[in-house]
């Protein structure tokens, strides 16, 4: 009979591919970048927006304008010709404040394009974690259905020789046919999880992708306390930021509605020509208002007031929602810390039972199920481990984004700890 070390060398072969690029995840990004629609439609939708602050920009800027006519006489008079030059200078406190709710608008848009830059981040480094995920997977399947196997060979051999029963082979095979199955699942699920990434950059996958180094350990990851984390996602949370500006843009929108009844003025220089009665230079001041509109004005201001006090309270549940998002990472990295020890630890210890079962099995004293839950015990520990490793890199990397720090530095330490 085969020794149990021979089975053990099954469990423990479980492999995944190391690739040899330096900058994979940023290589990602970069084709992420200039192949994913929504992200490209949110470049042109940034710089749409942001032509606001030139157009708001045009009504406190002069008005230059000119005209030039040619008159032909059909009868006995003489022909005629005349020109002018106007330049004219609006005096519109609607038209400032109109311009202090662009900039705000410029600003909420360029924060709404940060966001959408990090999802972008985040989207490439959490599939790729998805195929990793499938990648520990499909080898740990192999690994088990390969051992499963050799168990099979050998129930198989004591059968010929009258040293087990067929319904400890009937066991055994049925826990082999039902490994292939399951492996049929996992073949699918990694072929799923590469065409979504590869879906992200437009480009085919290498065969196998870097895996995180054996040498990466949780004492690597950020261990700041919750209050710290609070402080950063208060000052750098893209949709606090974003809110923030929006609540500005308000109250200068309710600015621009209050002095709405304000009288405009406007000076008007102009130089004009004409054949008939030579030149001719003028100025001239206008200011125009309405008496009355029926309460318009009145009711746009109110609409404005509470838009802007209602922006204010949006601001104050985002803080709340941001805050539980931060606790939540926090304490998922936490967690993730500690099933990284249990299941280390539980590793050990149904390693250490599967040996011992299979040497009561050599000697008679268990029985063939009891060795093959040993070891869907030992590849179940093998994953779950390898799993929560990849999961401690996502929290950290939540817990970054919802404090709105996920950027390129991350693309690169990523690049370091899996190669």
């Amino acid at each position: 009979m085969a020794s149990s070390h021979r089975i053990a060398a099954f469990i423990l072969t479980a492999t995944t591919a190391i690739g040899s690029h330096a900058s994979q995840f940023q290589e990602l990004f970069l084709l992420a970048q200039a192949n994913d629609p929504s992200y490209l439609s949110a470049q042109h939708v940034r710089d749409s927006k942001l032509q606001i602050i030139p157009q708001a920009n045009s009504a406190l800027m002069p008005q230059i304008s000119g005209s030039f006519n040619q008159n032909v006489a059909l009868d006995a008079g003489s022909n005629n010709h005349n020109y002018g030059l106007q330049v004219a200078m609006p005096l519109r406190l609607d038209a400032y404040y109109g311009m202090k709710v662009a900039e705000q608008s410029a600003a909420e848009t360029l924060i709404s394009f940060e966001k959408t830059h990090q999802s972008l981040i985040f989207s490439v480094i959490e599939r790729y974690v998805t195929v990793i995920k499938q990648q520990h997977q499909l080898s740990s399947s192999m690994t088990e259905v390969a051992a499963i196997e050799q168990r099979l060979k050998q129930v198989q051999q004591l059968v010929a020789l009258g040293l087990s029963s067929n319904i400890q082979l009937q066991d055994t095979l049925a826990t082999f046919q039902q490994l292939q199955v399951a492996l049929l699942q996992v073949q699918q699920n990694l072929s799923l999880a590469r065409a979504d990434l590869e879906n992200l950059t437009n480009q085919a996958l290498p065969e196998q992708l870097p895996a995180l180094a054996s040498s990466f350990s949780a004492s690597l990851i950020s261990t700041d306390s919750l209050e710290n984390w609070f402080t950063v996602a208060q000052n750098n949370n893209l949709d606090i930021a974003s809110n923030g500006f929006a609540t500005q843009q308000a109250y200068h929108n309710y600015q621009a509605k209050d002095v709405g009844l304000y009288p405009k003025a406007s000076i008007t220089l102009s130089q004009n020509y004409s054949s008939l009665t030579g030149d001719s230079q003028k100025i001239s001041i206008g200011v125009s208002g309405n008496f009355y509109d029926g309460g318009l004005n009145q009711a746009q201001t109110k609409e404005a007031k509470e838009t802007w006090h209602a922006s204010q309270q949006q601001g104050q549940a985002l803080l709340r929602t941001t805050q539980q998002q931060v606790r939540r990472w926090h304490q998922a990295i936490d967690t993730s810390r500690q099933q990284i020890q249990a299941l280390a630890q539980l590793h050990t210890s149904v390693l250490a039972s599967l040996s011992g079962k299979n040497k009561e099995y050599e000697l008679g004293l268990r029985d063939i199920s009891d060795v093959l839950d040993a070891e869907k015990l030992v590849f179940s520990a093998q994953r779950s481990w390898a799993n929560a490793r990849l999961d401690l890199v996502l929290n950290q990397l939540r817990l970054k984004q919802t404090s709105g720090l996920l950027g390129g530095d991350d693309l690169t330490q990523l690049d370091q700890w899996f190669n």
